[in-house]
């Protein structure tokens, strides 16, 4: 089973935060050096029972420094690394994952000669990027509608800003014709973005897209497009600058043929005695 903690070393030692087995260490760390990064795994209660117990672990981020400053800079220098990695997601041996801080650093008892300790903790999660056709329309119309500068998530929640993380929560279907169904999926966008005046512009644009783009083209689908049900927004509260944007499309696609066969004619005799 993988070491998730170590995968979190290798990734801060690619961004010059340390060097694993010299001053960033895995569940157990030497008095020496004074400044030192080291991961603990931590137990507890399985938040996320579905999931695989080798997709994510809890763990402890702790940072030794002879000072006070030095110790709360680098704690902050590395959890920034975590939440907002260059590509927008942490990446390490051809493996996805993101970071949830689950507690900000606190300020420990000072060790036995006296250096100041910060801890932190978090949850370290493997991802996996969904493939699927209408989530990919969506997340190219959100692309193009709110330019570069945005990160879009597919089936996965970010944590970098400003981005929008796009999950499908619902699905049905009704037959239309033979060999025809029509499908009628919910889709939640969590907008996350660095300000309340960027989320409201963000929003605003996502929703007047929407209304006016009525029908979004799926690639690779015969010329297929789905059409655009309705849409609204959700903001948090107590938080200005993220909300959710729900969104509802249908689409006509080709249903699977029936492994079973079918029921050509049903016959029945009905006797009356008198």
């Amino acid at each position: 089973m993988m070491n998730l903690a170590h995968q979190l070393a290798l990734f801060l030692q690619s961004k010059a935060e340390g060097t694993v087995g010299t001053d960033l260490f895995i569940d157990s760390v030497p008095t020496t050096p004074d400044e030192a990064i080291w991961f603990t795994h931590i137990g507890g209660s399985a938040e996320f029972k579905l999931d695989g117990p080798d997709s994510w672990r809890k763990v402890s981020l702790q940072v030794r420094s002879v000072t006070a400053e030095g110790a709360h800079e680098r704690i902050w220098r590395v959890i920034t690394k975590l939440l907002e990695p260059d590509s927008g997601i942490i990446e390490v041996d051809d493996k996805l994952y993101t970071v949830q801080i689950t507690s900000l650093p606190a300020l420990q008892d000072r060790d036995a000669t006296g250096k100041y300790l910060l801890k932190s903790s978090m949850i370290f999660r493997q991802v996996l990027p969904v493939v699927e056709s209408w989530l990919d329309a969506l997340s190219l119309f959100t692309e193009t509608a709110l330019g570069p500068s945005w990160l879009v998530y597919r089936g996965f929640n970010g944590t970098c800003r400003p981005a929008v993380s796009w999950q499908c929560t619902s699905c049905q279907s009704a037959s239309t014709s033979q060999g025809m169904a029509k499908l009628t999926k919910q889709f939640v966008g969590q907008i996350a973005a660095s300000s309340a005046s960027e989320y409201q512009l963000a929003a605003q644009t996502l929703l007047v897209g929407l209304a006016e783009q009525v029908k979004l083209p799926v690639e690779g689908a015969d010329g297929r497009w789905l059409t655009v049900v309705n849409s609204n927004i959700a903001m948090r509260s107590g938080d200005l600058s993220t909300g959710l944007l729900t969104v509802t499309l249908t689409g006509v696609v080709t249903a699977p043929q029936s492994v079973f066969p079918l029921i050509e004619a049903l016959h029945t005799e009905t006797q009356i005695h008198i």
